[in-house]
């Protein structure tokens, strides 16, 4: 049954994380071309036209048209750094408690319908969702509902600095593991423990320090 459920949670999260990633990459671009108004296409002349008094007018030639530039591909992240937080006590968190803890340790809730902790520059630092599909928190309707669990992530490269946007997360996410009663997990499903906080923060340290060479 736990084996069952972690690999339910582990889609779960990869799901959110995805959506969140791949609603990034599109930058606001449209999936579909509007075409409601592009301007109808006239049929040109390749030859001169006859006039009415028997002669003919010669055609200007036509301008040269304009080769679309190739759109630049969207940075794609480079790694996505996750901490789940899974209640111990009952199988499910109550939503409205979940949303109180995360409003009070400063979150906000914005894009794509889930939380984000903004960094001095206004984006966001690391975000928060829920590990319920769709990953989302509808506001309108707390009461009574449940989650899974949360699941808080930190996407590179970003902006700020990566140390201390990890740092912001672990901080928050073991604030809100005791308001909550909940335990924090590794992205696959281990106990979240100061030797793999440790590790990630010297991973976090080295891909700094190449960014910085780049």
């Amino acid at each position: 049954m736990w084996d069952l459920r972690w690999v339910l949670l582990g889609l779960g999260a990869l799901l959110v994380v995805g959506v969140y990633l791949w609603s990034k990459s599109l930058g606001g671009r449209r999936l579909f071309p509007d075409t409601s108004h592009r301007a109808r296409a006239e049929p040109t002349i390749g030859e001169s036209a006859t006039v009415a008094d028997g002669g003919s007018e010669s055609t200007p030639p036509a301008a040269p048209a304009t080769e679309p530039q190739p759109r630049k591909p969207s940075h794609a992240p480079d790694r996505v750094i996750t901490i789940r937080l899974i209640p111990r006590v009952d199988e499910e968190l109550s939503t409205e408690r979940a949303v109180v803890a995360l409003t009070g340790a400063g979150l906000t809730h914005g894009k794509y319908g889930i939380f984000h902790k903004e960094g001095d520059d206004g984006e966001p630092a690391f975000s928060v969702a829920s590990l319920t599909e769709p990953g989302s928190f509808d506001l309108a309707n707390l009461q009574e509902t449940t989650i899974a669990g949360l699941t808080f992530f930190v996407v590179l490269p970003g902006t700020g600095d990566p140390v201390s946007r990890f740092d912001a997360m672990v901080e928050t996410a073991r604030a809100l593991s005791v308001e909550l009663a909940a335990d924090l997990h590794d992205e696959r499903g281990s106990s979240w423990s100061v030797q793999r906080e440790r590790y990630l923060r010297e991973e976090i340290i080295d891909y700094r320090h190449q960014a910085e060479r780049h």
